[in-house]
C-alpha cells in the first residue's frame, strides 16, 4: 500500500502497478497514490496490519466529519486498526473504488469520491480528502465528509495547500 510514485521504496507487497487516471478529471500524485493503494487493497482478503499502518507518517490525523460521524478523530495506529476491521464485520470482503477525482492541489493533496461496497450489499460512501507527505509516498493527513458536503473538503484542500506553502 505505498505510493505509486517513482520515489518509493520497493517492498515485498508492492507490485510496483501504477493506475493513472483515464479521463479528463483533475490528477496529480495524490490522487494516482490513492486510486493504486486502494486497487491494492482490494486484493487482499485481509491485507496485513503492518502494511496498512505503513502507509501512514507518524504524525498522521485522520478526521471524520460526516453527519453522525462513525469514526472519532484518530492517529496512525488506530486508523490502521480501524481499517483493517474493515474485513472482520461479517459483512464480507470490501471493495474500494474511487469512482471520481473531485479536486487535487499541488502534487500532494487530492479530494476523491471514496465507495466501499461489502458482499452483503452495505455500502459506505464518502468524500474522501488525503494529503502526502513531503515524499509522496505516505499519508499525513485524511478527511471523510458526506458527498453532498464538497463545501467543507474544498476548503480544506485549500487551507492545507495553503499552510503547506503551494508544492
Amino acid at each position: 500500500m505505498r505510493g505509486f510514485t517513482h520515489r518509493r521504496q520497493q517492498r515485498s507487497w508492492d507490485t510496483g502497478r501504477r493506475v493513472a487516471s483515464v479521463s479528463d478529471e483533475p490528477s496529480n500524485a495524490a490522487s494516482e497514490w490513492m486510486r493504486g493503494n486502494y486497487t491494492v487493497l482490494n486484493e487482499f482478503e485481509s491485507p496485513p496490519h503492518e502494511m496498512i499502518r505503513s502507509t501512514f507518517t507518524s504524525d498522521f490525523v485522520y478526521e471524520d466529519r460526516r453527519r453522525g460521524a462513525l469514526f472519532p478523530v484518530m492517529d496512525a495506529e488506530l486508523v490502521a486498526e480501524a481499517l483493517a476491521s474493515f474485513w472482520d464485520t461479517g459483512a464480507g470482503r470490501p471493495r474500494f473504488t474511487v469512482p471520481e477525482i473531485v479536486a487535487v492541489r499541488g502534487e500532494r493533496l487530492v479530494a476523491a469520491r471514496l465507495v466501499v461496497e461489502y458482499d452483503n450489499g452495505f455500502v459506505l460512501e464518502a468524500i474522501q480528502m488525503l494529503q502526502l507527505d513531503a515524499t509522496a509516498t505516505r499519508v499525513q493527513r485524511a478527511l471523510d465528509v458526506d458527498v453532498d458536503d464538497v463545501d467543507t473538503v474544498m476548503a480544506e484542500l485549500d487551507r492545507l495547500h495553503l499552510e503547506s506553502g503551494a508544492d
